[in-house]
């Protein structure tokens, strides 16, 4: 784990294995053993017609971020999501940062459990998401 931190921790992502990730041009702000803390700000092009985040946009801020912790167990094997059930409790207008903090509740043989809380630039909880995760058969790849 520790090439994580060296080469994401406290940096702007944008040469992840995930595209999509990419894509959000969060900062990773902290990196654990099952733990990953990741911030961004919202953008027009993830908005609504409200001017708030978009609900998809939130699901794939929560998703990245629990993949990162995941990411973080240091596996041989990839996982993919199984289910993502998500509480939106607040709006996030554009332009405010979100901070996205991701936990492994449990790492089994086969399925892991993790949750996320999402929070705005006031500290306000705006997101609550749990989620299960399979291994795959596909390799970790350096």
């Amino acid at each position: 784990m520790p090439w994580l931190k060296e080469n994401f921790e406290g940096k702007t992502v944008n040469n992840s294995r995930s595209q999509a990730g990419n894509w959000l041009q969060f900062t990773l702000d902290k990196v654990e053993q099952g733990y990953a803390e990741l911030s961004l700000t919202v953008r027009e092009d993830m908005s609504n017609p409200y001017g708030n985040i978009h609900g998809g946009m939130m699901c794939h801020v929560i998703d990245e971020a629990i993949g990162w912790a995941v990411v973080s167990l240091d596996t041989a094997l990839h996982y993919t999501s199984m289910n993502l059930s998500v509480d939106f409790l607040y709006a996030v207008k554009q332009g405010e940062r979100i901070t996205a903090k991701s936990v492994v509740i449990r790492a089994g043989k086969k399925i892991v459990n993790a949750e996320c809380s999402v929070y705005n630039q006031s500290g306000y909880l705006v997101a609550k998401a749990h989620s299960n995760l399979v291994t795959t058969n596909m390799p970790v790849k350096d």
